[in-house]
């Protein structure tokens, strides 16, 4: 992962950077719908925490960067005097918290910041662990820039936003070097400037259910961009072609596979399973059909 000395330049801008943006807000405050306690891996300076806690969940949130939860524990400090929050600075490749929750968000692309296999599937192994039976985990996944938008790749980008009263100029560029983006960005106020480089892996759907499966999570579902009405299974061939997100769950021991669907809110219909294919619903999402073979769960069990 990236060194903790750049989330320590980078946490001065990280709210200014990043602006109003809420549009995975719903889909967050969907699925932690009747769920508590919450954990939230990468929570930065608590732009996810404050909707989830302003809801009444009761949450952790866990950051490497020890910089970017002093800024969280200053805008949140009312709900960690109330009891309802707790803020980590840990590091999930190392070692699992030892609470067990009932839903676990990787949020804002944080995953990606992993970059090789070994920590990659110690994150996931971590991250099962902390989890209750029955936990949804449900992680955030990005499409680099230079493979939308092939034609910016390694080309410099620049604008402005504001932090403490003074205008911050920023130029950037990405490239990709095989599945890693390299991210440049230069901060420049008054006559500072501040060069940040960071480095995320990119990893397609195909390659995130054969993790999250590996870990012994299950039903492992999908939704491009933030959507909340059109999880899927994934498809042999499907290709990847935006950011999205994943769920799964650390199921029970169950004698059958569908219990881990019905365990986060989903209804299934199981007097369909001679077809080959089950329908779940819930309120949220609708009702739409998981094709079991594709789970790997054809033949359906008795």
């Amino acid at each position: 992962m990236n060194s903790s000395e750049t989330y320590a330049k980078f946490a001065q801008y990280y709210d200014a950077y990043v602006g109003d943006f809420n549009g995975d807000l719903p889909l967050y405050t969907s699925l932690c719908h009747g769920r508590d306690p919450i954990v939230e891996i990468g929570c930065g300076t608590g732009r996810v925490l404050e909707p989830l806690l302003g809801a009444g969940h009761g949450v952790t949130g866990v950051d490497i960067s020890a910089d970017m939860l002093s800024i969280a524990e200053r805008k949140l400090a009312r709900y960690i005097n109330d009891g309802k929050l707790t803020l980590l600075n840990l590091d999930f490749r190392c070692a699992a918290l030892p609470g067990l929750y009932a839903c676990a968000l990787v949020t804002f692309y944080t995953f990606n910041y992993l970059l090789d296999d070994a920590e990659q599937s110690a994150f996931l192994n971590n991250i099962h662990t902390a989890l209750a039976d029955n936990g949804l985990l449900v992680l955030d996944l990005f499409y680099p820039r230079p493979m939308s938008r092939p034609e910016t790749a390694d080309r410099w980008e620049q604008t402005t936003f504001t932090v403490a009263g003074g205008e911050v100029l920023l130029r950037q560029k990405r490239r990709m070097m095989d599945d890693i983006e390299e991210r440049i960005q230069v901060y420049i106020q008054g006559g500072n400037s501040e060069e940040i480089q960071t480095l995320r892996r990119y990893s397609d759907k195909q390659r995130m259910h054969t993790l999250l499966t590996k870990a012994g999570f299950t039903g492992v579902m999908f939704t491009d961009g933030y959507g909340t009405s059109h999880w899927h299974e994934l498809s042999v061939d499907e290709a990847t072609t935006s950011s999205f997100v994943v769920m799964a769950v650390k199921r029970r021991n169950s004698a059958h596979p569908l219990d881990a669907y019905e365990s986060v809110g989903f209804s299934t219909h199981r007097n369909l399973h001679a077809h080959g294919r089950w329908t779940l619903s819930n309120a949220i999402n609708g009702q739409f059909q998981v094709d079991l073979a594709v789970l790997g769960l054809w033949p359906a069990p008795g």
